[in-house]
């Protein structure tokens, strides 16, 4: 969990202009993040990481807002809670696999905001000239 935050913090610190970000598109970069992606651009991956964050940090959400595949999944739950054990590893697993994606979709971000941001100042150097 730790380096999904570490990759969130160093994406917040790099990206000082996420609007540069609307209209790049995601398979720019299909070898670092999977094909299934909703999103349309890298801006909604970056406001969606963001999110993501923020509600890791500030906690669960309560009780009585719960998602509507919680409540689908709870169901699921009740029915296996005989078996806590691998019930408990089969969400840590399914924990740690979305932040492994997460954190390579928030390494990815960093990576093409800095590409972006390193061809604006090769075209301001030669505008110089």
């Amino acid at each position: 969990m730790e380096e999904y935050f570490s990759a969130v913090r160093k994406m917040e610190q790099t990206v000082m202009f996420p609007s540069l970000l609307q209209g790049v598109s995601l398979g720019d970069l299909a070898n670092t993040l999977d094909s299934s992606s909703n999103e349309k651009d890298l801006y909604e991956s970056y406001t969606l990481l963001k999110s993501i964050k923020t509600m890791v940090e500030d906690g669960l959400v309560p009780l009585n807002q719960t998602f509507p595949v919680a409540t689908q999944m709870k169901e699921q739950e009740i029915k296996e809670e005989e078996d806590l054990e691998s019930l408990f590893y089969y969400h840590v697993s399914s924990l740690y696999r979305i932040l492994t994606r997460l954190t390579r979709r928030a390494k990815a971000v960093t990576s093409k905001y800095d590409e972006i941001m390193g061809q604006m100042n090769q075209n301001e150097k030669r505008l110089s000239f």
